[in-house]
């Protein structure tokens, strides 16, 4: 039976808590990188049907962008839900582009206000329940 020195064994402890804080520290990072990007795609999503059509689209850009970087972040227990709520998102911006960022002229057809609920419900009570306790964002 082989036995290692003791400091060969020092060396590989110190070595498996090194992998596992590498790792612990990568998980950090994604939910932190999730956090912040779901905390700006809150903060563009507020109530903004007074706001211009250029305002408009350049928010929902940034947002379309904003949860590119959360999915490639996402936790893989809401992983599936934050890719439902991007592509409900890219369905909802299609949608204003062909009315030229007009919020009103979407609110303005039953059509119109369904998808708006339809893609906020695409935000699913898990993906707000992560966002309101594991990232501590106050959602308005």
């Amino acid at each position: 039976m082989h036995r290692m020195s003791r400091p060969t064994r020092l060396v590989a402890a110190l070595l498996t808590l090194a992998v596992g804080a590498c790792a612990d520290e990568g998980t950090d990072d994604a939910d932190n990188a999730f956090c912040t990007a779901m905390e700006q795609v809150a903060a563009r999503m507020e109530d903004d049907r007074g706001a211009p059509p250029d305002e408009v689209r350049d928010n929902f850009e940034e947002v379309v962008t904003l949860l590119d970087q959360a999915e490639q972040n996402a936790p893989n227990a809401i992983a599936d839900d934050v890719a439902t709520f991007a592509s409900a998102i890219d369905d909802y911006v299609t949608a204003l582009a062909a009315v030229d960022f007009d919020l009103a002229a979407i609110h303005s057809t039953a059509e119109g206000t369904q998808l708006a609920e339809e893609t906020s419900h695409a935000l699913t009570p898990d993906v707000v329940d992560y966002m309101t306790g594991t990232c501590d964002i106050t959602l308005g």
